[in-house]
Order: structure tokens, then sequence, then C-alpha cells
């Protein structure tokens, strides 16, 4: 099926809200990357292939969202559930669904000048060694002035050791797709927890909202030999 048609392919939950969590070394990365955004969005070449597409979330949704109002927001999703959906044309290979790419919950709150995103997952992502995973928030914003929503997507990803590409470990991207375009490029970040994928987003690069819905998703590329569109496989998402 169609890549935005996949994000309400299945039934959605709501469980429990999760706690605490150390972002320090979090919060430093980003203060790394914000040194070196207006270089990162001036080099078109920057944007990696595997990310380079237009579309990539799809229209609106006509289900169910987590929403963010000034507080910690947080959605949740069954542990177990987690199952490879074909999104595009069969490359030959099926992954195995492994524990970190179910998504058991996922949050969102407001830190000084930044978004702190959060999926908690069933296992380590950083166990990942052979195929490019990729972790999505689908943010919905209404632009007042308009009355337009604009859809931004902030996605977190990985490039194992084992996979035929020039980058290695974990960077993050945020992408508007009203616009069709990068806001900011794939950007390095150092290191990710062993239970979750977290980073913090500065405000201002999803509009510096005060509410928004949002949903999240998260997609696994086999094929290393072709990045024309987006990952060939939906492993799981929430609500």
């Amino acid at each position: 099926m169609p890549l935005q048609e996949s994000c309400v392919s299945f039934s959605h939950r709501l469980i429990p809200e999760r706690k605490g969590g150390n972002i320090t070394r979090a919060l430093t990365s980003l203060l790394k990357a914000s040194s070196v955004l207006a270089v990162s969005v001036a080099i078109a070449t920057l944007v990696p292939v595997s990310i380079a597409i237009s579309g990539i979330g799809g229209p609106a949704r006509e289900t169910s969202f987590g929403f963010y109002a000034n507080g910690e927001s947080v959605i949740n999703d069954p542990r177990g559930d987690a199952q490879p959906v074909l999104q595009q044309s069969n490359p030959g290979i099926i992954p195995d669904a492994e524990a970190y790419h179910d998504v058991t919950e996922a949050s969102v709150r407001k830190l000084d000048g930044a978004f702190l995103f959060t999926l908690e997952l069933a296992g380590n992502p950083n166990l990942n060694k052979l195929y490019e995973t990729n972790y999505m928030w689908h943010v919905i914003v209404s632009d007042a002035a308009t009355g337009k929503d604009l859809h931004y997507i902030v996605m977190i990803f990985d490039f194992p050791p084992d996979f035929n590409h020039t980058s290695t470990g974990w960077h993050y991207a945020v992408y508007n797709d009203t616009s069709e375009s990068y806001i900011l490029p794939q950007t390095k970040i150092e290191d990710m927890p062993q239970d979750r994928v977290e980073y913090p987003v500065q405000d201002w690069l999803i509009g510096n909202p005060s509410s928004f819905r949002y949903w999240v998703s998260g997609f696994v590329r086999v094929d290393s030999e072709n990045f024309t569109g987006p990952p060939e496989y939906l492993m799981d998402y929430a609500p």
C-alpha cells in the first residue's frame, strides 16, 4: 500500500505515561548541531539520498492523533505488534521484526527552546546491524494566519556499520512536507540511549507552536543500492 495509506492501516491504542529520562548528552548535542545549522541548510549536497524525497508523510490523517498543548503529551502502543509491511516495490528481502522496531510509547515535551521527542522501544535501537532504521514524528501544526495545516516530519535514523551507505550511526533531519523541502538536512547525533530513540529538536524548526497534533512511525530500508524513495517497510506506528 502507499506510504500515506500505511499510516492509517492499523488499530489505534492508548496506555499510561512514561517518566523522566537523562537528556544531558542530547542537549549538548543540540547545541553542537545548532552551531552548524546555517551551513547545513545552505549546502544542498548534505541532504542524504536516502531521505531526499517528497511526499514523505502523505496527507493529514483521518484517524487518531497524539496532541501536544504546552505540557507533556504521551501516546502508547502495545508491546509485540511490530511487523514488516511492504510500502514500495519488493526488494526481495523481508526484514525480521526486532524488539527495537516495536514502539511502546511516544512522548513530546518542551525544554528550553526545544521539543524533546522520545520513542520508547521494546529493545535497544543501537543493536541494529543490517538495515537503515528511520523513526518519524509526523507533526501537524494549524497555521492561524492561513487556517491551513502545516505538516512537519522529524526523522531520527540510523545507518548501521554493515549497511552500504557513506554515513554511519545516528542522524536526524526535519522535513516540511507541506512545502516539500528540508528545514534541516541530515545532522549527526553522537549517541542514543539503550531503550529508546530520543533527541531535542529546536522549536523554531517546526514553527515554535504552542500546540500540535502528531503521530509516530518506524521504517526499515533493506536495499542499500536504492535510495530513490522512502524506506520499503513500515514496522510499527502509534497511535
